[in-house]
């Protein structure tokens, strides 16, 4: 069995392709490339690299933070729902949609018109 060398790892990329952004003051639309060179690729899985369900929560904190900016400090996440696998090399769309009465951030990725995963973040008081 061969080890990968978890120095290399350092140097990968972390975050996908963006493609296209569709922005508005509630909501964003992101097309992204996911190339498999992706960190989140590597070991997970050699045969048929996927994108891990906490690879997905982190992008959308990560890009939520980015658009809508807040702190990026979170007190839960809800209703979370993977439903389909997001393999390397596809191109997805990421909405992400702000509630801020409710402080939440809703995301959902899809792939052509196939729902992958869907969840809400919560943010936490500031």
């Amino acid at each position: 069995m061969t080890q990968a060398n978890p120095h290399s790892w350092a140097k990968s990329l972390t975050e996908p392709k963006i493609l296209s952004e569709k922005i508005s003051p509630e909501e964003v639309e992101l097309t992204l490339f996911l190339p498999a060179e992706l960190f989140q690729f590597q070991g997970h899985f050699p045969d048929q690299p996927i994108l891990p369900g906490v690879a997905q929560l982190d992008w959308a904190a990560r890009f939520s933070e980015k658009y809508f900016a807040h702190s990026g400090c979170y007190r839960k996440l809800g209703q979370l729902k993977f439903s389909k696998l997001i393999e390397a090399g596809q191109t997805v769309s990421l909405k992400l949609r702000f509630l801020k009465d409710k402080k939440r951030i809703h995301f959902s990725y899809v792939f052509e018109t196939e729902a992958c995963s869907s969840g809400f973040l919560e943010l936490a008081e500031e």
